[in-house]
């Protein structure tokens, strides 16, 4: 079972990550971009380097299909879960949604998570938390920019047809852990 955790940058996916490893040992932990020694080349380039949004997009899709291929597939009998997967690739695209689908589809990237956790955060707490950080790349589009994925990660979710449960991430990292651990047992015993 393959679970992606979603949401704009400073929604809190990677710190919820960091608190599900000691609680699922077994599992297989991964990020994108960057899960595979490549794509951690492949990111810097894609958030460190002044790219058209075209060729970011295109150094993600790159990594996005060396990650299915080198991590997600060998490992689609356990359970993992993934910080980020094709659905951020959508929203983040300088593609309508349907058109970033069909560049995906045609590469051969069309394997999707199980379910999703969406990470959503109020405007308020966006401001506050890219106020408070070093921004990359992304984050310096600015809050705009950064709500406009947020709407376009609900509706990818939605074009995709992939389970979705939506977290409000402005809650304190406790309670944000303790409803992803509801959803993830939730949808645990929904597969067996």
């Amino acid at each position: 079972m393959w679970i992606a955790l979603e949401g704009v940058d400073t929604s809190g996916k990677s710190t919820q990550i960091n608190l599900l490893k000691p609680l699922f040992t077994e599992a297989i932990f991964t990020c994108e971009p960057g899960g595979t020694p490549l794509g951690v080349q492949l990111r810097h380039a894609a958030l460190h380097s002044a790219l058209c949004a075209q060729t970011q997009f295109l150094l993600f899709l790159a990594d996005r299909a060396l990650h299915l291929e080198e991590v997600i597939k060998p490992n689609a009998h356990k359970l993992i879960f993934s910080d980020r997967s094709l659905i951020s690739g959508l929203a983040y695209a300088p593609y309508s949604l349907k058109q970033a689908w069909e560049l995906h589809r045609n590469t051969g990237i069309d394997c999707l998570p199980d379910m999703v956790l969406l990470l959503s955060l109020d405007l308020h707490t966006l401001k506050a938390r890219l106020h408070a950080k070093n921004p990359d790349g992304i984050e310096l589009k600015g809050v705009d920019f950064l709500m406009q994925v947020q709407t376009r990660l609900e509706q990818a979710t939605t074009l995709l047809g992939v389970p979705t449960h939506t977290i409000d991430a402005s809650k304190s990292v406790e309670q944000v852990h303790k409803m992803v651990l509801e959803k993830v047992h939730a949808h645990a015993l929904c597969a067996v």
